[in-house]
């Protein structure tokens, strides 16, 4: 009787013990396995594939969060990743304009700051700053101390720099030196005689009434002429000062018009003396200073014709090379 009694609670002790060991209650079921994966079952309704009954992924690691339900993150450069927009070019960074902070130049690629895109900066006479014309969507921005950037309307970005000392040192590579109004040939000789055509009075000679007026700012320019005295020697022979003046202001027009293939005449009404200039043609010589094919005549005694060529130096001025 004692061993059937020993038994009985043997077999009680090991039915508690199987009960406690499945959560829910006597009976209750262990984890279900995933479905519809390979080797799995096939999924009821209500259960997606790889997911248990109880909403948990089979595999960990394939699941999104650590959350059920939560989706999967993004992989960079994936399909559905967003593309970032491009990059703008990088700004220039300034305490004066030309120069980045670090003292680097302005560079091709670099976008100029807003506050030196000012109005006030942008250049509609490109010809007279000696610069080139400026292609569709852009604009000359030049700053008072002679330096300029062609740059986009757009953003600003740079896309050449005409850097003042660099122009400067070209000229004097290509044409020896840099020439004020003291070279000019009439200047020299006509400046205290009477001026009736008002070339000196009204600065025709070039760089001349920017300093009559006092004018410092590095950045102006004068489209003023220039004729050297071996050069001048030739184009105003047999010209009195007065006959100069006359002459002087058609070149000046001529020069500065943009219109090749124009007569721009002259006359002396007190001695009857005349002739007349005009521009064959326009060109940028190979540093990109503009540049000019002319051909002048006189009709004293006889008719006579001199051809050459002018350039403007970087200050504007028009200075007869031959």
């Amino acid at each position: 009787m004692k061993h059937v009694t020993a038994l009985v609670i043997a077999l009680s002790l090991m039915s508690g013990t199987a009960a406690i060991a499945q959560p829910g209650g006597q009976g209750a079921p262990g984890p279900q396995p995933s479905c519809g994966q390979p080797g799995q079952p096939a999924c009821p309704a209500g259960q997606e594939p790889g997911q248990r009954p109880d909403g948990e992924r089979g595999d960990r690691g394939d699941r999104g969060g650590d959350q059920p339900g939560q989706p999967a993150p993004r992989v960079p450069g994936g399909p559905d990743a967003d593309r970032p927009a491009a990059a703008p070019p990088p700004a220039a960074t300034s305490e004066r304009p030309g120069f980045n902070r670090d003292g680097r130049r302005w560079s091709k690629g670099e976008r100029v700051p807003a506050q030196y895109r000012d109005k006030r900066y942008v250049v509609t006479d490109w010809r007279r700053n000696n610069l080139r014309q400026p292609p569709r969507g852009y604009q000359w921005i030049c700053q008072p101390d002679g330096n300029c950037f062609l740059v986009s309307q757009r953003n600003g970005q740079i896309r050449e720099t005409r850097f003042r000392d660099d122009r400067e040192n070209n000229w004097r590579r290509r044409y020896s030196r840099s020439y004020t109004y003291n070279d000019d040939v009439y200047y020299s000789e006509c400046r205290d005689r009477p001026d009736p055509a008002g070339v000196i009075a009204g600065g025709i000679i070039g760089g001349l009434l920017g300093r009559a007026i006092g004018n410092n700012d590095g950045g102006s320019t004068f489209a003023g002429v220039i004729i050297g005295s071996a050069l001048g020697a030739t184009l105003t022979r047999d010209m009195d000062c007065e006959d100069r003046g006359y002459a002087y202001r058609s070149y000046y027009s001529a020069l500065n018009s943009g219109r090749a293939g124009t007569v721009y005449r002259w006359s002396n009404p007190r001695n009857g003396r005349r002739g007349e200039f005009r521009v064959r043609s326009y060109y940028y010589d190979q540093d990109g200073f503009a540049c000019a094919n002319y051909q002048n005549v006189t009709f004293y005694p006889n008719r006579r014709q001199v051809r050459g060529q002018a350039c403007r130096q970087p200050n504007g001025a028009w200075v007869f090379i031959s």
